[in-house]
């Protein structure tokens, strides 16, 4: 599955959110103190690590092992696939390789050699019919459909791919949530919630927040219970009176989150190489953290976003400047339980590097991929990616991953 925030252009809809409990305060302190962290350390490349205590040598501080691994293409995706705008994509057992693509209905749904096999679904309000579309393989290769827009959940059985059942999500009393996951074994889901942007007058945040929720029951007897509350991804928004304009922000912080093995979630914010790992009862099981030296944003590159942006929000976005990028560029949990970080290389840097840590901030290794190839997931050894072509236009890539033996 992939991760809420996975560099696709512009802004995911903004959903009602719920309100949270006091781990908010501890979690976006732990937050502020790692972007610091961040910020300076450029003053201080060796600097050592927050969290489990991970030794700490070299320019590349998190790599205490100096293993790097290969990867060898396999696959891609056909041009004539015409993908438009990758949203989410997973992985079941047998290869085969579930996509959204922002600008079509259904599922679309490719071999393992990433060859076309057939789209699930189509747009509308109907049975096996969506509006907005999320993927999730479970365990036996059930494919789950999660669908904000219409609030429901659709179950297509693994061998023919037609409709077993829809039915709505357990925590309906709180409101249709953004992003909602089922967790192994039965009736306990994993779910994300944003505060939606208001316009006019009354109590409004300039920045919207996303809180992480868990529900029990299928049968909604157990509400979902607030586990943490997060700074959500960053927008650029307008405020008039009586007008809201709100707009993807290409320098923007965003927000990462995946469920981790079956029983923990993951979180990460890409303005530090900062990870947080929470057990389902809201408790950190592990913390640990990096410096990464902050990159600044050229003048070239902002005048570029704003020539592709239209009036207000190319005012507002040249009047923040100086920015500098997001330290982190994406985030993926493997079924080895290894936490995939995506690492933003400074300047022309035509590669980029993608660091794999133990839950505990141990680095186990790492892999280079162009520049803003964007990892979406890994299994069984193989790691799939999206790239844009010189149009924007998107194409999916399988690799082997090549690890030396333990």
């Amino acid at each position: 599955m992939a991760m809420l925030s996975t560099g696709a252009r512009g802004p995911a809809p903004d959903v009602p959110h719920a309100r949270g409990r006091p781990f908010t305060l501890r979690l976006v302190i732990v937050l502020l103190a790692t972007t610091a962290l961040a910020a300076c350390a450029g003053d201080s490349p060796d600097g050592g690590p927050t969290g489990d205590g991970v030794a700490v040598t070299g320019p590349r501080p998190w790599a205490t092992s100096e293993s790097w691994w290969h990867v060898t293409p396999e696959a891609a995706s056909a041009s004539d696939l015409y993908l438009a705008s990758i949203a989410d994509v997973d992985v079941d057992s047998r290869g085969r390789v579930f996509l959204v693509d922002r600008l079509q209905g259904g599922i679309t749904v490719l071999t393992p050699e990433l060859e076309l096999v057939t789209t699930v679904g189509r747009e509308g309000a109907g049975p096996g019919e969506f509006e907005f579309r999320q993927v999730q393989i479970l365990p036996g290769d059930t494919l789950l459909v999660y669908d904000f827009g219409l609030g429901r959940i659709t179950l297509f059985d693994p061998e023919n791919l037609e409709l077993i059942t829809t039915m709505p999500p357990p925590n309906m009393e709180r409101g249709i949530v953004a992003n909602l996951w089922k967790l192994p074994g039965q009736g306990r889901y994993f779910a994300v919630d944003r505060l939606s942007y208001v316009a006019g007058e009354g109590e409004v945040a300039d920045q919207g927040r996303m809180e992480v929720l868990l529900a029990f029951d299928e049968s909604a007897e157990v509400i979902a219970d607030t586990l943490a509350t997060v700074p959500d991804s960053e927008r650029l928004v307008v405020r008039r009176e009586g007008f809201l304009s709100v707009g993807y922000h290409p320098f923007g912080r965003e927000s990462l989150v995946r469920i981790l093995g079956d029983d923990r979630i993951v979180y990460a914010n890409s303005a530090a190489l900062a990870v947080t790992v929470l057990d389902f009862e809201g408790t950190t099981v592990h913390s640990f953290s990096y410096p990464i030296p902050p990159i600044p944003v050229t003048s070239s590159e902002l005048q570029v976003e704003v020539e592709a942006m239209r009036e207000p929000l190319s005012d507002v976005l040249r009047s923040g400047a100086p920015y500098t990028w997001p330290a982190l560029i994406g985030l993926v949990a493997d079924d080895e339980e290894r936490i995939w970080i995506g690492i933003r290389g400074p300047g022309a840097s035509s590669e980029w590097e993608w660091a794999a840590f133990a839950p505990d901030g141990t680095h186990a290794g790492s892999i280079l991929l162009p520049a803003e190839h964007l990892l979406q997931a890994v299994r069984d050894n193989r790691i799939y990616v999206v790239s844009h072509d010189d149009f924007d236009v998107p194409s999916l890539q399988a690799y082997r991953l090549e690890t030396p033996e333990p």
